[in-house]
């Protein structure tokens, strides 16, 4: 798997490869075809293409893996159709009926510097910001399109990022803006072999009769090995902005939501959140009792909170969970050192074991004056809400006055508005459907909001005294689900705020659900 996460090589099932290829040469009208495979892999594209013999199909074919381009080849009839080549390096005169397979996935930061260089100059020629440039898929996307004849098509093997993250945003514009037509298809159950990326297949038409955003998902392979799918057009989808992953949306339930949306204030209007402390060395920083006290480092140590796994079912943090942190001899305590502070014997045993692991030659430590000395600190917050989720998002109250980690976001109030009716303003139907909705999932169902996206959530904030949020806090922790609570307070948060009835709370709740199941799949 470490070889894969630097080659970005997952391969493609012979039924997925089988069904775009078809789909693929049936809709171009030539009986000559000039076919692009950018990266062959195992061969799954070719041996497809091998076996379609209605048309006539002139291949060229690359992979920078020249045994795996060699496997490849005894698939096809011509030798001299196989290059070993990088795909950012090829060039040629030659235009293509369609670039069809599976590119690599490879993330910026495991990029070679001259391969980094190369997909940044396709991003600049396509008039693309460097924002764009976060995956090595991109760029076999963008040069891709130029190496299309008039009428050609390229499908692709991609990850459901394209659909849904802030990167992926000039991509799908660009995209929109190229192609007459594209098809969308996502899938209940995951692709590949790799643990967690989730995949889709991007089909584009640079010409076509019926033009257009389409989406379906698919559910089983029969679906696609039967052509058993509805492709629908969900043009207020693309409109709207909203991330292409909810296409199983409808408009009239985008049209509901948007307008409670367009009602309400967002959460950035009530408080104030910013990412937790970085410390760029978790495992050193942030230690447990034991290592506290076998190098008496007490003066030095605070209370924090370093993952959303600590905090399980609750909304408030009190004393009693931290000190329960600490009899599951879990780290809980954050090693903040100041640049005036003296640094005693013991201090300087623990900063030495630090070093013998080169944790000072990391990149975000070695920048520092001292590299022991975690910048931005700052203040405890009030509360602080996990970025990243899985049944539903945490938000709680800081009654222990702990610091967090850049898990998560540290929330303070702005004027006029208290804690207690944020967080309890905050768990309805609504406002959590709408963090599926801005949020972005992986292939584990994990749903995780970066900071913009948080806070833009549509909250309706309402008033409530001590004693009900007491009752509140009781509720929380004796549920069974989280789908107790909203059901025993959805009517009046958002009757109250939006004078939403039963019936529209309940399709709110639905429409939650059904985006709920779709990223744990369920």
């Amino acid at each position: 798997m470490n070889n894969k996460k630097y080659t970005g090589s997952y391969y493609t099932p012979p039924y997925l490869a089988k069904f775009i290829t078809r789909r693929v040469i049936e809709s171009l009208q030539s009986d000559k075809l000039e076919i692009l495979e950018p990266s062959v892999g195992d061969g799954s594209f070719i041996s497809e293409l091998a076996s379609f013999f209605e048309k006539k199909i002139s291949l060229t074919a690359l992979d920078i893996n020249n045994e795996e381009l060699k496997k490849a080849a005894t698939k096809w009839k011509n030798i001299k159709s196989f290059f070993n080549l990088n795909f950012l390096d090829f060039t040629t005169e030659k235009r293509f009926s369609a670039v069809l397979g599976n590119p690599p996935y490879i993330k910026k930061k495991l990029l070679q510097e001259e391969d980094l260089l190369k997909i940044k100059e396709i991003h600049l020629q396509e008039r693309l910001s460097e924002n764009s440039v976060n995956n090595i898929w991109t760029s076999f996307i963008l040069k891709s399109c130029n190496l299309l004849q008039r009428d050609g098509i390229i499908a692709f093997v991609l990850p459901s990022e394209l659909l849904q993250v802030k990167y992926a945003k000039e991509i799908r514009e660009y995209l929109i803006n190229k192609f007459d037509r594209i098809e969308i298809f996502t899938f209940n159950d995951l692709m590949f072999e790799c643990k967690g990326q989730d995949t889709i297949v991007l089909i584009g038409y640079l010409s076509h009769n019926e033009t257009g955003q389409f989406f379906t998902n698919i559910e089983s392979q029969n679906q696609l090995i039967n052509n058993d799918f509805i492709l629908q057009r969900n043009e207020l989808l693309v409109e709207n902005d909203t991330k292409w992953s909810h296409h199983f949306l409808n408009e009239d339930e985008l049209d509901f939501l948007l307008e409670l949306k367009q009602r309400l204030n967002p959460i950035v209007y009530y408080a104030d959140s910013k990412p937790g402390i970085v410390t760029a060395a978790n495992n050193f920083f942030i230690i447990d009792e034991e290592t506290e006290r076998r190098y008496n480092l007490h003066q030095y140590t605070h209370p924090i909170i370093q993952r959303g796994l600590f905090v399980n079912g609750s909304v408030t943090f009190d004393n009693d969970d931290y000190e329960n942190l600490t009899l599951k001899k879990l780290p809980n305590k954050f090693l903040l050192i100041s640049n005036n502070d003296h640094i005693t014997e013991d201090l300087r045993s623990y900063l030495n074991t630090g070093e013998q692991l080169n944790i000072h030659k990391r990149y975000k430590c070695s920048i520092r004056n001292k590299w022991f000395v975690v910048p931005n600190v700052s203040t405890v917050p009030e509360a602080f809400f996990f970025k990243r989720a899985h049944l539903y998002p945490k938000l709680l109250k800081n009654n222990a006055n702990v610091y967090v980690t850049d898990s998560a976001y540290k929330i303070e109030m702005r004027n006029d508005f208290n804690v207690n009716s944020f967080i309890f303003s905050f768990y309805n139907s609504l406002t959590l459907l709408f963090a599926e909705l801005e949020g972005r999932y992986y292939g584990g169902g994990v749903l995780e909001l970066i900071p913009s996206e948080f806070k833009k959530l549509p909250l309706p904030y309402t008033n409530i005294p001590e004693n009900d949020f007491e009752r509140f806090v009781e509720n929380f922790e004796n549920k069974s689900s989280i789908e107790d609570i909203l059901n025993r307070y959805n009517f009046q948060i958002l009757n109250g705020t939006l004078g939403l009835n039963a019936e529209e709370i309940e399709n709110v709740e639905k429409i939650r659900l059904k985006l709920v199941n779709k990223r744990t799949r369920k």
